[in-house]
């Protein structure tokens, strides 16, 4: 077998063909499959090798043991360094139990909570439950413990759901209950975790007065803990510890930063930061998200920091709608109620004024005839007394009718 220049294919030919000669005898009939895995926040190409009527197979990374065949320098003896690594991976399955996994009445104390990136992971996801908010989904696990925490776990994947006969709901409410069991809640202050990191008091890094207030949010296990953000009542007793609204930092899908929102915060700068530290110093597999969140204590929401502030505009919009339709109302509302006060007797008065006023341009057009402001009438009958004033002629009818 030669190991010199292999890629990837010819790596995972290799690894095919011999690795049921590094297992026992049982596995000498087992199906062996290679082919893409996908799991939350990252995808691999991976093995496995199953026995007939094993429920539970373990994913082998082939990706993971050709960069440590590649950096080992592609030798024959690196090789068999590799398969004897894979064999003890397959065989490790022995080790766990797992015929309580069709059995949902044990399977329920062991599920705890995950959240990732919905749209990273939208093919996994669309082949499990979960729920999402706002480009955060939480999914569901069911842990392998080994008496000092989890060591493994899996999916909850739709068939699993059907095949347990129970109901998204029921899933997520014993999930909920069985995490806070499994993976109690840790919240520390930045200053106290970088003390403890670095050996020194907390006191030595606490911020200043002017400095924010930052909490780091995760378990007691450090594992997967950004899912305690969606525990019970969480979000709102972390608003009563602050007092106020605050903003979210998903550093990891391990932990989370907490922030007040005390209006001083450019939530701008906050994103920023959030895809720079991702970049930077984040593994691609353990980044929760690129954006930073806010949560509305009085709401009761959890948000991209972009959908809050749109949802705030409009909100203010809505408020100037309303106060303007609101005076608008009241208007119309006062003028209602001062005819019901006064009856007709606006228009009446309006009727009698416009009747005096014509009455008193009457009388000043007799006081002085012959101006431009003198009506019609008034004109007309000074013609017909011209007209009387002079000597009668035999003049037809019809011409005197004209003259007037």
């Amino acid at each position: 077998m030669s190991a010199e220049r292999m890629d990837f294919k010819e790596f995972t030919d290799v690894i095919r063909e011999n690795i049921r000669d590094y297992l026992p005898d049982s596995y000498r009939d087992a199906e062996i499959k290679v082919e893409e895995f996908h799991k939350l926040d990252h995808s691999y190409m991976g093995m496995q090798v199953k026995r007939e009527g094993q429920m539970v197979v373990p994913n082998i990374n082939l990706d993971a043991h050709y960069s440590t065949f590649m950096r080992n320098g592609q030798s024959l003896a690196g090789m068999d360094a590799v398969l004897q690594s894979i064999s003890q991976e397959v065989q490790s399955q022995l080790l766990f139990d797992t015929e309580w996994l069709q059995d949902y009445s044990q399977v329920k104390d062991k599920l705890y909570i995950r959240v990732s990136d919905a749209q990273e992971n939208a093919y996994i996801l669309s082949n499990s439950p979960h729920k999402e908010v706002d480009g955060l989904a939480v999914s569901y696990h069911i842990a392998f413990e080994n008496g000092h925490g989890i060591e493994a776990s899996t999916t909850v994947t739709n068939n699993l759901l059907k095949m347990y006969g129970i109901t998204e709901e029921q899933l997520h409410n014993d999930a909920m209950a069985s995490s806070q069991q499994l993976l109690p809640v840790h919240l520390v202050s930045l200053a106290e975790m970088m003390g403890q990191m670095m050996g020194m008091d907390a006191d030595m890094v606490r911020p200043t007065m002017d400095e924010p207030q930052l909490m780091v949010l995760t378990n007691e296990q450090a594992l997967h803990g950004a899912g305690v953000l969606f525990y019970p009542d969480m979000m709102d007793t972390i608003a009563d510890y602050f007092g106020s609204d605050y903003f979210v930092l998903p550093s990891s899908i391990h932990e989370v930063l907490l922030l007040p929102d005390d209006g001083t915060v450019d939530p701008d700068v906050l994103e920023n930061m959030v895809q720079d530290v991702n970049m930077a110093a984040v593994a691609p597999e353990e980044r929760l998200s690129d954006h930073a969140y806010h949560y509305d204590a009085k709401d009761h929401v959890l948000e991209k920091v972009e959908t809050y502030g749109a949802r705030m505009e409009m909100k203010e919009m809505e408020a100037e709608k309303a106060v303007r339709e609101s005076a608008s109302k009241e208007s119309v509302e006062d003028a209602s109620k001062a005819e019901e006060l006064h009856g007709s007797e606006p228009a009446a008065a309006k009727v009698q004024e416009a009747a005096e006023a014509d009455s008193g341009r009457s009388e000043k057009h007799r006081e002085a005839p012959g101006t431009e402001r003198r009506s019609v009438l008034a004109r007309l009958n000074d013609k017909k007394e011209e007209v009387r004033a002079q000597p009668k002629k035999n003049t037809p009818v019809h011409a005197k009718a004209e003259e007037l």
